[in-house]
C-alpha cells in the first residue's frame, strides 16, 4: 500500500507542479479612416434687402420669403456643422439729406432663413437673426448655405427724403 501511496502522491505532485503556459485569447483589428477636409469658406451676396419706396410715417415690411429679401450663398466643407451670427444695424442712414437723417429699422424673431444645400425658401428654416442660430452645410453634390433676410422700417411722418442705406454683417464660423 505504501507504494500505492507513493505514485498516488507523485500524479498529483505532477498535477499541481506549475507549468509554463501559453495565453490564450483572441485578437482582432479595426480600420482607421480620417478625412482632411478643407478650412475656407466662401459667401457671396446673392441680393440686397430692399424696401423699395418707402411713404413717411407707414411702417414697412419684407418678408424673408420675399423676393425683396436679402440673400446670401455660402460655401464650406460638405456636411459641417456652422454657427450663423449677424450684425444688425437699428438705423438706416439717408445719404442724400443733412447728417443726422435717419429710419428705424428692426428684425423680428422669424426675419431669417436658412437652407441647406438649396436655393429655396420652401423648406427652410427660420430663425431669429438678432439671436443667431446653427446650421449645417449641405452634402458632398451641394456643400452649401442659403440665407434670407427680411425686415421693417419706419419712416418717421417727418423723414426727410431720400435714399437710407446701411449694412448687415452675417458671420459664419464652423462649430
Amino acid at each position: 500500500m505504501s507504494r500505492a501511496v507513493v505514485r498516488v502522491g507523485a500524479l498529483v505532485a505532477l498535477v499541481l507542479v506549475a507549468r509554463a503556459g501559453r495565453a490564450q485569447g483572441v485578437s482582432g483589428q479595426v480600420g482607421i479612416d480620417a478625412e482632411v477636409i478643407g478650412q475656407g469658406m466662401a459667401i457671396t451676396s446673392l441680393r440686397n434687402l430692399n424696401f423699395g419706396t418707402v411713404i413717411k410715417g407707414v411702417p414697412s415690411a419684407v418678408l424673408p420669403t420675399d423676393a425683396a429679401a436679402g440673400e446670401w450663398q455660402v460655401q464650406g466643407n460638405k456636411n459641417a456643422t456652422v454657427s450663423i451670427v449677424f450684425t444688425l444695424p437699428t438705423r438706416l442712414t439717408n445719404v442724400q439729406a443733412l447728417p443726422g437723417s435717419t429710419m428705424p429699422i428692426a428684425f423680428g424673431p422669424t426675419a431669417a432663413l436658412w437652407n441647406r444645400g438649396t436655393n429655396t425658401v420652401a423648406g427652410a428654416t427660420p430663425f431669429d437673426p438678432t439671436a443667431g442660430t446653427t446650421g449645417k452645410f449641405g452634402p458632398p453634390a451641394n456643400p452649401y448655405i442659403y440665407l434670407w433676410i427680411g425686415g421693417t422700417v419706419t419712416p418717421a411722418a417727418t423723414a426727410k427724403p431720400g435714399i437710407y442705406t446701411g449694412t448687415i454683417i452675417v458671420s459664419i464660423a464652423y462649430l
